[in-house]
């Protein structure tokens, strides 16, 4: 598939999220005091983002799916960040296609795929974004994946309280799936479809801080013009740029699981970038972005989740690290040829770059 068809897929679903789940409804499915209707509003959305299909496009044709490859997919993936879909839609969409090839039942409604983490008694994982809304979960545990009913009260998210969770059973939960994956494979997945999420995400941050920029007026001129500012959007285009490029080659490889080094050098640029996009964009806003009622702070929230939940730029950066100092490779620029060859030739084009 083209990259032009996979820009078509994110434009696409980018509009469908805009009329199914704007922000506003955002806010009110992730809203603490929510009760019994914020969690009827949210199942009730997800049915329709549920209903367009994109939900399966990871899934195998001959399985009723779509049968793309994470490289066409990953459109779908960067549109879900960029409009802040609060549910855990990348990991729904790989469940669902290794449980159809498994021949087993795919269960209704979000699932997330959660790490399990040492614990005196039962089961426990890791904080898992999207977790807090899932119906049910993949316990990623010594090379097998173990789908289990989500808990009834799970510990919740330390960002985002009732959207995300660290699912906990106290006590073994009965299994009701179950799939062969290799530890590193799941975790180069994680790498890879979270660079997607974060590049969006990121997209979303520089929109806003372009638009703000060109509307706020500051002795008698808008923003945008001081060059103070220009210098600031320029470095924050530059860190969204080069975010977007390194999950694009991530998910080049036209497989479901990503090459490792690929995706841990992608989730390494995009977590070293996030501090950095954060800081410049809350700036640009006067430091306003920390209230609720900028949306602002929906995203950077989530991007500093992103970077929390999931694998170090420590681990990332020794992942690599280790793959080199292994290999065959007589030279580091050798490692790099022999990485870049699993990435189609022409798969870092018409990468998003957005001037102001």
């Amino acid at each position: 598939m083209s990259q032009t068809i996979e820009q078509d897929l994110h434009d696409e679903f980018l509009r469908a999220l805009a009329g199914l789940c704007p922000l506003e409804r955002v806010r009110e499915i992730e809203a603490m005091d929510g009760g019994p209707d914020a969690e009827r509003l949210a199942a009730r959305i997800w049915q329709d983002i549920d209903a367009l299909g994109y939900v399966d496009a990871l899934t195998p044709a001959e399985l009723g799916g779509a049968g793309l490859s994470l490289a066409d997919a990953q459109g779908l993936l960067r549109a879900a960040g960029q409009a802040a879909l609060p549910y855990p839609l990348a990991d729904t969409m790989l469940a669902r296609a290794l449980l159809r090839a498994a021949g087993q039942a795919v269960p209704e409604g979000p699932i997330a795929l959660a790490p399990a983490r040492s614990g005196p008694s039962g089961l426990h994982c890791v904080q898992t974004p999207g977790a807090g809304l899932a119906r049910s979960v993949l316990v990623q545990r010594d090379g097998c994946l173990l789908l289990v009913a989500a808990p009834v009260s799970p510990d919740p998210g330390l960002f985002r309280p009732r959207a995300s969770a660290a699912p906990a059973w106290p006590e073994s939960p009965p299994v009701i799936g179950r799939v062969a994956l290799p530890d590193d494979s799941a975790q180069a997945w994680r790498n890879a479809a979270d660079a997607a999420g974060i590049a969006g995400a990121m997209q979303a941050v520089l929109d806003r801080c372009i638009a703000f920029v060109g509307e706020r007026q500051q002795f008698g001129r808008a923003l945008g013009r001081f060059q103070a500012i220009q210098q600031e959007i320029s470095v924050l285009a530059e860190q969204v740029a080069s975010t977007a490029m390194a999950a694009r080659l991530a998910c080049a490889s036209g497989a479901l699981f990503p090459h490792a080094s690929l995706a841990a050098c992608a989730r390494l640029r995009a977590c070293e970038a996030i501090p950095v996009v954060c800081a410049i964009a809350h700036a640009i806003h006067g430091a306003i972005g920390i209230t609720e009622e900028l949306a602002l702070g929906i995203y950077t929230t989530r991007l500093h989740e992103w970077r929390a939940a999931g694998m170090s730029e420590n681990d990332c950066a020794g992942l690599i690290g280790r793959q080199l100092l292994t290999g065959e490779s007589q030279t580091l620029l050798d490692f790099v040829r022999g990485i870049m060859e699993t990435a189609p030739a022409g798969s870092g084009a018409n990468a998003p770059c957005v001037s102001a």
